[in-house]
């Protein structure tokens, strides 16, 4: 039988530490046209953050069997303290809440009924295909584009909102797509590697005992193959707004070299330490994030820039803090 749940496992179960990234992914086109915290931002921030959570407690749901069978998983809330039955119907009523808002946000609503059709898309096709991942992921690592694809169109959500279809709007879709691919299928295949071997990582040759570690050539290759070509397009796009020689360039190459020292030290670890996986691909994460809120600073000035960058990374380390009583350590 289940033990009692509190409110502590339930907000454990929605998983938020990286809410803020989709909610500010899910804003962001609408900030920088708005050039501050209209109605439509803190909306779309709040619908960021609901569907996040549905995404989570929906991930711990069809996860359950494997996520039993993995000595590091330190504390499953779902179907262990919170029934699975509790947990499918608090999804179900988060699912309906986070895609009304959107719904509402499109234009279906009483208020002034005008359905954006393309929004409404966006709206849907990010619902589903993070569903898609969430069942099938476990089963073939080409699942894993998935989660790119959900960030690239609730990005392109937020950028039909807000009427205006930049090339920065369109640099933010595409660098958070391949961040998110990153993040999900060369990270987090690294920090898997031990346990599932459908993950990319273990396809590219990645193998570890649970001990030992032994990185390829092949996944150091597409490793840094992919911070290659996210390099190239925030120079891009650099060169395409303020220029390549503006301050706020010589910011992004210092974190764009940073960001290639890290990974390069994960790449040479040769004991596995999941733990250490997921404290430095976490420094990996701040820096590439990071480079987001400098590329938009000239369009937003530097009081919203530094809401941008600091909120996700304040929320991620309170709450990993408050619940899993570490920093950078989140139980995932």
């Amino acid at each position: 039988m289940a033990e009692q749940a509190t409110v502590k496992d339930y907000i454990q179960a929605v998983r938020p530490q990286n809410s803020m990234l989709t909610a500010l992914a899910t804003a962001l086109p609408v900030l920088l046209v708005d050039k501050g915290f209209t109605l439509r931002v803190v909306e779309l921030l709040l619908l960021g953050f609901l569907l996040n959570c549905t995404a989570s407690i929906h991930n711990n749901i069809t996860d359950f069997s494997y996520d039993m069978k993995v000595s590091y998983t330190s504390d499953r809330v779902v179907g262990t303290r919170i029934p699975m039955r509790t947990a499918r119907a608090f999804y179900g009523a988060l699912l309906v809440v986070s895609l009304g808002l959107g719904m509402f946000l499109s234009g279906v609503n009483p208020l002034d009924f005008r359905p954006n059709p393309w929004a409404l898309l966006a709206l849907f096709f990010t619902a589903g295909i993070v569903s898609a991942y969430n069942l099938y992921g476990k089963t073939h690592y080409i699942w894993g584009i998935c989660i790119s694809l959900g960030i690239a169109s609730l990005v392109w959500y937020g950028a039909i909102l807000s009427g205006s279809m930049s090339n920065v709007a369109i640099f933010i879709i595409v660098y958070l797509a391949l961040q998110s691919g990153f993040m999900q299928n060369l990270e987090g295949g690294l920090k898997d590697v031990a346990t599932d071997v459908s993950n990319m990582a273990a396809a590219m040759g990645v193998r570890s005992d649970g001990n030992s570690l032994h990185v390829s050539g092949a996944f150091m290759a597409a490793t840094h193959g992919l911070k290659i070509v996210m390099s190239a397009l925030v120079l891009y796009i650099l060169y395409s707004t303020v220029g390549l020689l503006h301050p706020v360039a010589f910011f992004i190459y210092l974190l764009t070299a940073l960001s290639f020292v890290v990974i390069q030290v994960l790449m040479n670890f040769k004991t596995f330490d999941r733990a250490k996986v997921i404290r430095f691909f976490g420094y990996h994460e701040a820096l590439m994030w990071l480079m987001v809120p400098a590329v938009v600073y000239p369009i937003i000035g530097i009081w919203l820039t530094l809401f941008v960058a600091l909120l996700p990374l304040v929320f991620y380390v309170i709450y990993n803090r408050a619940v899993h009583g570490t920093m950078l350590v989140p139980d995932i």
